[in-house]
């Protein structure tokens, strides 16, 4: 017997402005739960990763929502695949399938294929007029909002969930059709959500039970509430309106532990630099450590530029780069960073030529050399329609990627977090041999690497001890020298196996006595930022 009448599979999104696997949770889901509630039904939400370990309830409707158009390295979750989405077609249930897989994706067999907003098409179709179309500004916040027990359903409730909060859809630039492979446009003008139904739906995720949010579907928040859209591709900011949302926040929900946002458009802040400073001082007092303002570059090459109408030079990418270090760069309570910029390049767009990788490089090791920091380098090749296109010239893709992740990547990592530099709360995520994997919970956390066992799914303070090319590597930390097992002092560089035999038979009291078992200054240096020793009691009555 089916006593569920609407099950809802979460297959994971990952869009340009928006993400929804695992930690986060996207606005997708919760409009459909939002839309069954509204309807009197009574619903179900599951996870593409609970699928394939639990198998399918029974339900009379299936709604399956997902798709990747810009791929990323998962380490919690595995987005649905498009062979996962057409099996998916075969259920007993009235079938509907939306998101970018049904956008983009061949995907056959289900009862209803929706290209724009599969709630609302759901919603016009249980009231007898189905019709692929986007939902209203009304009707999404509505439906967000009486969505949200959805995430007690999600199986990262109990551990650190992220909801990922829109504060409008679609581009400034919608007008002109925006940059060439982009989707963003197709949603039309950008109709901004108002400040209080923002703060309505974050109280709502709040009350039951989140406490970690990302401003994350929006194309640029430097430019929500801003005036002039349609009338021009640089809008002007309104600091105003985004003083009132980040206040409205913290006022409702004042125990938040992790505020994030996303994407800003460069152009935006760097010709209206007085106002984007404002921002930029309100995002660095409202949003927490960590946070990242991704900047859509695409390429540095002028003719790419103009054939893709990117949205901005250069110069303007500089510009904002500066602006975002200057507000941004120290070091906030959880150990990284306050505020710093990302950067996307892709590979493949019109135009493209050898000499583009030449001038992509050029503009990462004036930034290198300048002394700025960049969060993260997102280096892709273009996709069309959700499919990857091979960039023309395939062996200058892969030296400039190669080139960037050494000598770009890693001298960034290794100014950002020098040696001895403690990440606070990095939350264990999986084990690969004996090497533990996690992250802080945030916009693009940075890989961390311990090279030893810890318990999953927990919180560790890391202290930072080498690096990789996008990733870091630390121990626990406080790690106390004379309580340290022998693969925690081997996992400690200059240390060693045979340091760590020794080490782990006589424990060095302090400095000094380390310093006799290991005769080299600059070793004992680096070792130094990382270790503690025990205290010893005091002497005397």
């Amino acid at each position: 017997m089916c006593d569920i009448d609407v099950l809802i599979i979460d297959g994971y999104v990952d869009e340009p402005a928006l993400l929804g696997v695992p930690p986060y949770i996207s606005p997708g889901p919760r409009t459909l739960a939002g839309t069954a509630e509204e309807l009197g039904f009574k619903w179900k939400y599951t996870t593409i990763d609970e699928v394939r370990k639990k198998g399918i309830p029974q339900s009379k409707i299936v709604l399956v929502y997902g798709g990747v158009t810009v791929p990323g390295n998962y380490l919690s979750g595995r987005p649905m695949s498009l062979k996962e989405a057409n099996q998916l077609s075969d259920l007993p249930a009235e079938t509907y399938i939306g998101g970018p897989v049904a956008r983009y994706g061949a995907v056959e067999g289900f009862d209803h294929i929706v290209g724009r907003d599969l709630s609302a098409y759901f919603y016009e179709a249980v009231k007898g007029s189905p019709e692929d179309r986007w939902a209203t500004l009304e009707e999404r916040n509505r439906w967000l909002r009486l969505g949200v027990s959805v995430v007690k359903e999600h199986p990262w409730f109990n551990r650190p969930l992220i909801a990922e909060i829109e504060t409008y859809r679609g581009c400034v630039r919608y007008f002109t059709g925006g940059c060439s492979f982009c989707s963003e446009p197709e949603y039309g003008r950008p109709l901004f959500r108002s400040v209080e139904s923002i703060i309505d739906e974050i109280e709502g995720l709040y009350l039951e039970g989140v406490r970690n949010f990302r401003l994350g579907g929006q194309s640029c928040i430097v430019s929500y509430g801003a005036e002039g859209v349609g009338k021009t591709e640089v809008p002007v900011p309104s600091p105003k309106k985004i003083q009132d949302l980040f206040e409205g926040i913290w006022g409702k929900c004042p125990n938040i532990e992790v505020l994030h946002v996303d994407n800003a458009n460069p152009a935006v802040i760097a010709e209206h630099e007085t106002k984007s400073e404002i921002i930029l001082e309100l995002l660095v007092k409202f949003t927490t450590s960590g946070n990242v303002l991704a900047l859509g570059m695409e390429s540095a090459d002028h003719v790419v530029i103009d054939k893709n109408n990117l949205n901005a030079s250069p110069a303007q990418v500089r510009k904002a780069i500066e602006l975002i270090n200057r507000f941004g760069k120290n070091r906030g309570a959880n150990g990284m960073p306050k505020l710093l910029p990302g950067l996307n390049f892709i590979a493949g767009l019109p135009g493209d030529r050898a000499d583009t990788f030449e001038m992509n490089y050029a503009f990462l090791q004036d930034v290198l050399n300048d002394g700025l920091l960049v969060r993260r380098i997102n280096i892709r090749q273009l996709l069309v329609d959700g499919k990857e296109r091979k960039a023309k010239n395939v062996s200058e893709f892969i030296k400039f990627k190669k080139k960037v992740r050494e000598n770009i990547d890693r001298p960034m990592l290794e100014r950002m977090l020098p040696i001895g530099t403690i990440l606070k709360n990095v939350y264990t995520e999986m084990k690969k041999g004996n090497t533990t994997f996690g992250r802080q919970v945030g916009t693009y956390p940075i890989l961390v690497g311990i090279k030893y066992p810890l318990e999953l799914n927990r919180f560790y303070n890391i202290v930072v001890t080498e690096y990789g090319y996008r990733s870091i590597t630390g121990v626990k930390h406080p790690f106390i020298l004379q309580e340290a097992s022998f693969k925690e002092l081997e996992a400690v560089p200059g240390i060693g196996s045979k340091r760590a035999a020794a080490i782990f038979r006589k424990p060095p009291r302090d400095l000094n006595e380390l310093k006799e078992l290991i005769d080299d200054p600059e070793t004992v240096e680096k070792i130094k930022k990382v270790v503690s020793f025990q205290k010893r009691p005091s002497e005397g009555c």
